[in-house]
């Protein structure tokens, strides 16, 4: 497995576009693969927030997952930053660990940037139990739109 900016892999940003349209577009009535590209290219930072990393498996050179490191994700609460937002593997390569190798990336490279805590927030209604196996707690309820979310953060 190989980690490495979207910066420097442009050429994927419609793919990765598609994973967050596909995955999380229901949850916005203004989402568009528009909307996802133009927010990936403000996502282009490789030393800095706002920063979208990118999972290749090394055997097959092939992209297999994503996440960003944010300023401000959650909506409406704005005070939790930085945010992991976006972590997506790809169908036939889940249940291999990556999610919990991405996770422990991200808080390693939040870490570099001298944050002691990170903040993830989730629509699913049942995902914050696997954060919750990898040390995220819930830390506030909310609702946006029509969502109920659960704000998690975790210590770096």
């Amino acid at each position: 497995m190989r980690i490495e900016c979207l910066a420097h892999h442009q050429h994927f940003i419609p793919t990765v576009a598609r994973w967050y349209f596909d995955a999380w577009g229901k949850y916005s009535e203004n989402s568009s693969i528009e909307s996802a590209k133009a927010r990936l290219a403000n996502r282009l930072n490789t030393d800095k927030l706002n920063i979208c990393f990118l999972c290749f498996n090394d055997c097959a050179n092939e992209l297999i997952g994503t996440f960003s490191l944010t300023q401000k994700d959650i909506p409406n609460n704005e005070d939790f930053s930085p945010c992991l937002s976006h972590l997506f593997v790809i169908e036939k390569y889940r249940r291999q660990k990556i999610g919990e190798a991405l996770v422990n990336y991200a808080k390693q490279q939040a870490r570099k940037c001298g944050f002691e805590k990170m903040y993830l927030y989730t629509t699913d209604k049942t995902v914050h139990l696997w954060y919750e196996k990898l040390s995220w707690k819930i830390i506030k309820e909310d609702v946006i739109g029509k969502f109920d979310i659960k704000i998690m953060e975790t210590n770096l």
